[in-house]
Parts: structure tokens; C-alpha cells; sequence
């Protein structure tokens, strides 16, 4: 019952916990340049979300296929996230890591343009 809620936990932080800093860090830098200020005008926040949004994804996209494959093992299975990562690049190459690396960055642009959109629209909304 406890594996419910905890199978798959350390992978989940070692790649929330990266992405959100480069996320934000990212689109903080972005939003901030002349290009952004000067030549984007109200599209900044798409624009600049979009960017961060993939940027957060592209070094911790592997660690996101461990935790989906720890998260999918059966109950009894207590194979570690390392133990899993090895077994993949054994069965299928440094290749199978970023499976799937393309939708996730389409999905990634638009969800993130649109985060920032809303929040950049709310701001300035309530300030």
C-alpha cells in the first residue's frame, strides 16, 4: 500500500527539484534580454515560456523515463531506479533515454508559452 505513494518518489525529486530551478531561472534570464524587451513586446511571455519550457525538459528527460519505468513496475518488483537505468541502456543504448523526447518538447512550448501568458496577464491585472 505504501508503494503506492512512494514507488517512483527519489526519481520524481532528482527531476522536479532541477527542472523547476532551470525553469524559472531560465525564463527569468530570457524575459529580461533586449530581444525580449525591446523586439517582442506581449508575445515575450509566450516566447520566453516556450524557450524555458523546453529548456527544463532537455537534461532531466532521462531521468523522467527511469521514473516513468520505476513507477510502471509491478508491486513486488523492488528494482531501484539505478538498477532500472542500467537494464535500459543494456537493452536499448543511450538512445532510450530520450525516447520520446520530441512530443514532450511540442507539448512542453505550447504549455509553458501559455503559463507565462496567463501569469504575465494576471500580473499585470492585479498590480
Amino acid at each position: 500500500f505504501l508503494g503506492l505513494f512512494s514507488r517512483g518518489l527519489g526519481p520524481t525529486l532528482a527531476r522536479e527539484v532541477p527542472s523547476y530551478a532551470i525553469y524559472f531561472v531560465v525564463y527569468g534570464l530570457l524575459v529580461h534580454t533586449s530581444i525580449a524587451e525591446n523586439n517582442l513586446g506581449a508575445a515575450a511571455p509566450l516566447v520566453c515560456g516556450a524557450m524555458s519550457g523546453c529548456a527544463c525538459w532537455i537534461p532531466v528527460y532521462p531521468i523522467d523515463v527511469i521514473k516513468t519505468l520505476v513507477q510502471n513496475t509491478e508491486g513486488g518488483d523492488s528494482s531501484s531506479a539505478i538498477d532500472i537505468a542500467v537494464q535500459l541502456y543494456k537493452d536499448e543504448g543511450p538512445g532510450a533515454f530520450f525516447n520520446g523526447l520530441t512530443p514532450k518538447m511540442l507539448r512542453a512550448s505550447v504549455n509553458h508559452a501559455v503559463t507565462f501568458w496567463v501569469y504575465d496577464l494576471m500580473m499585470d491585472a492585479l498590480v
